[in-house]
């Protein structure tokens, strides 16, 4: 959702955070042209829409938070794997932005590209930064997208936090592993490279636990831009950190960076994009790896 859209949408928040099946059945029949079977959901994006509504999902809030997540991490796999944390804010008029490095990102904790790369202090408009982040901390980002786990995430904070750079392009977007885990297990691993910054504009390419790619995966009826990237040199050691923090759930996607052979944790997403344009085929594969548990 794009910001025009949010404030389209944002006078009827109240009612959509009743209804969030409203806006994902809009979302699934906008990308697959087929209605959502809740009822008996065999695919991978229906069961984890079905687990969204029907099932506790208070930890999947406790975790989606970029914040808290943090403590989750440290407890699981060491807070080497962490970004450097420079400060947590309830406002963007606490920021102290003398006492911020050169270079660093702010982010909220509750939303979804709502950050602030920040190259050069110097060149950055502050009052301008606070303004985006404002307007991030008054939109109402779990009823506007229908992931009712984010609407729980209280209170609302601003992080700001180290600027991971990829030294081989350190002028670019960073290269993200996002790998697809089932109750502890490691499936697969999607990359994407040539991010645009702030946007989900970017190449894409799914490999296997072998790092084998498989652009079968993908709906070739959709506009999918997909590149094939060397096998990182960290890849094994991610495999492991994936394994560990995806432990206990039935579905959720391990979003990891790896910055000069070095895993660092990106965040925990419990309910990817349904514009993910993953093959019938591969869709119910996904699926059959759901076990459903027991509805609320």
């Amino acid at each position: 959702m794009n910001q025009n859209l949010y404030k389209i949408a944002s006078p009827f928040a109240g009612f959509l955070g009743k209804h969030p099946e409203l806006i994902l059945y809009l979302k699934y029949f906008r990308s697959y042209h087929r209605m959502i079977n809740l009822k008996e959901p065999e695919l991978f994006h229906d069961k984890i829409i079905w687990m969204s509504l029907f099932t506790d999902t208070s930890k999947w809030s406790e975790l989606a938070d970029k914040y808290a997540v943090r403590n989750y991490v440290k407890n699981t796999i060491g807070d080497k794997y962490l970004t450097k944390l420079y400060g947590v804010y309830s406002n963007p008029d606490d920021i102290d932005f003398d006492a911020l490095p050169k270079q660093f990102v702010l982010k909220t904790n509750n939303g979804c590209t709502s950050n602030i790369i920040v190259r050069d202090k110097s060149k950055l408009n502050i009052e301008d930064a606070k303004s985006r982040l404002r307007y991030w901390m008054n939109i109402p980002y779990g009823e506007l997208s229908g992931q009712p786990h984010y609407t729980r995430i209280y209170p609302k904070r601003i992080i700001a936090e180290e600027l991971l750079v990829q030294p081989e392009c350190p002028d670019k977007s960073l290269y993200d592993y996002k790998f697809n885990c089932f109750n502890g297990v490691p499936v697969s691993c999607v990359a994407y490279p040539e991010r645009v910054e702030g946007t989900h504009l970017m190449s894409k390419m799914i490999y296997d636990m072998d790092w084998n790619p498989h652009p079968e995966y993908y709906d070739k009826s959709k506009p999918v831009k997909l590149k094939i990237l060397p096998k990182p040199n960290s890849f094994e050691e991610m495999k492991i950190i994936a394994s560990k923090l995806s432990q206990g759930f039935p579905f959720v996607r391990v979003d990891l960076y790896s910055i000069g052979d070095n895993p660092i944790f990106g965040e925990l997403t419990f309910t990817p994009g349904i514009d993910a344009y993953y093959s019938l085929d591969y869709q119910k594969k996904l699926g059959d790896m759901i076990k459903l548990p027991i509805s609320k």
